[in-house]
């Protein structure tokens, strides 16, 4: 008679994850940052778990509830839906449990994020009026769940953030639905306000009507001209695209090239390349201004 092993009990046991996930939430949503960061062992930045840092966020979490949850007793994966201002329905979050000898922490948010542009710019973005990154700059962040207030600042005041504008608010998670994202984390580009690059083409023309009028050799002309200086009957200048404008060493420098034919009373004229290089920056009265050095 053969005997059979009986099978062991399968531990699929996530309570003690499931109330260390609503403890979580409850602390966030009396704006406790500092107590639902003690619950983890998320390495959390103190600055961004500071309960006055915290509080002073657009939104936190509420209304929240664990609508799954699978795992064991060792660890669990807990899924909550809950509600933040400024989102239209619920919003959904997984995170990770894992048990430590008789402690069970959450040891995965899932909010892992960047903060700055990742690009030579000016600024600095600034959340909840409170903790200052640089723009140019990719800063990896782990936040709490909740709605955050960002402030980009530019010294020059030649930039301003891409379609979400300077000020905006960055949601944690970001919330992605069937038909798109609608609510976007920190995701932020500069671009230059509308009026950098017709003000800086307007200085160049103006720089270049003023070098007709100094008859090529003035010091309005590009050196280029001056160099070749030969007398003239008229001149033809040819843009290359552009101008160009970057950030270099601090300041922003625009380039515009041209192409220069200077006609005399021969048959073909002589061919210069000409350019105008300068730094972009903005006067008291808010006009856009090109120095030459």
């Amino acid at each position: 008679m053969l005997a059979g092993c009986a099978p062991g009990t399968v531990d699929t046991d996530t309570t003690e994850s499931v109330a260390v996930v609503e403890d979580f939430f409850a602390s966030l949503e009396a704006g406790r940052a500092s107590d639902a960061a003690a619950l983890t062992t998320v390495d959390l930045d103190e600055d961004l778990v500071d309960d006055d840092f915290y509080r002073a966020s657009v939104a936190r979490p509420t209304d929240a509830r664990v609508v799954a949850s699978s795992g064991s007793s060792a660890g669990a994966s807990v899924t909550v839906e809950f509600t933040l201002d400024g989102v239209d329905g619920p919003v959904s979050l997984e995170v990770r449990t894992t048990r430590d000898g008789d402690r069970t922490t959450i040891s995965d948010l899932g909010t892992a994020d960047t903060i700055g542009a990742g690009q030579p710019v000016s600024g600095t973005l600034t959340v909840n009026g409170q903790v200052e990154y640089p723009a140019a700059e990719l800063t990896p962040v782990t936040l709490l769940p909740g709605a955050y207030a960002v402030e980009y600042t530019d010294p020059t005041g030649l930039l301003e953030g891409l379609r979400r504008g300077s000020s905006f608010t960055a949601y944690v998670p970001d919330v992605v639905r069937e038909d798109g994202v609608v609510a976007e984390g920190f995701a932020f580009t500069p671009t230059l306000r509308p009026d950098v690059e017709p003000g800086v083409e307007e200085a160049i023309e103006d720089l270049r009507a003023a070098c007709e009028d100094e008859g090529l050799t003035g010091p309005s002309c590009p050196s280029e001209l001056v160099e070749n200086a030969r007398e003239t009957s008229r001149t033809e200048w040819f843009a290359e695209p552009g101008p160009e404008i970057r950030y270099v060493e601090g300041a922003y420098q625009a380039t515009a090239e041209y192409t220069v034919l200077l006609w005399d009373d021969g048959d073909l004229p002589a061919e210069v390349r000409a350019s105008y290089t300068g730094t972009v920056s903005r006067d008291a009265a808010g006009k856009v201004t090109f120095t030459r050095p």
